[in-house]
């Protein structure tokens, strides 16, 4: 989004954001998600808060498969009004987490945090390094079945973390496989 609104409008930016974060939230809240908060262009989402539904890592899995699925058709609506496509990356990964109303007596906020948070974070980042726009962690991937196409990625380093944690890249794409 960066470089494609550096060139826009901002009220033009603002209605990207906004068709984007739609389709987005509305595959969270399909699966039984939280929307966490809009970080700019990111939505951060969690499943099993406030309270679990027995299949909180399967649901935010296929959450993930689905944000690739609505946004593919979403790019061939903009691909046919000559517009540029979108593009986007999902990182999960499946950890304990501390859940509730954080910050001061003048301002409050619902949040999420721990490690698990952070770990979810980097793995989006690590999208960059692996081609792909989505990789789940070894543990999330105990968790859950699926039949998509996928790759084991042994010992990642992921930033200001020591040591390494497994992942799985996710081929959503219906040619692969």
């Amino acid at each position: 989004f960066t470089k494609l609104s550096e060139k826009m409008d901002p009220q033009d930016v603002l209605n990207l954001l906004s068709a984007y974060q739609t389709l987005m939230v509305d595959a969270i809240f399909q699966h039984k998600g939280t929307v966490d908060k809009f970080i700019g262009d990111a939505v951060m989402a969690n499943f099993g808060t406030p309270r679990s539904h027995g299949n909180d890592a399967q649901n935010a899995f296929d959450c993930g498969v689905l944000m690739n699925q609505k946004l593919d058709a979403w790019n061939e609506e903009r691909q046919a009004q000559g517009l540029p496509v979108i593009q986007h990356r999902i990182g999960i990964h499946f950890g304990k987490c501390v859940v509730g109303n954080m910050g001061s007596e003048q301002r409050l906020e619902f949040a999420v945090i721990g490690d698990a948070v952070n770990v979810a974070s980097r793995i989006c980042d690590a999208c960059k390094n692996f081609d792909t726009n989505f990789l789940i962690s070894a543990e999330m991937a105990g968790r859950i079945t699926h039949e998509l196409p996928s790759e084991d990625l042994p010992n990642v380093g992921i930033r200001g973390r020591e040591g390494s944690i497994d992942l799985v890249k996710i081929s959503t794409d219906p040619l692969v496989g």
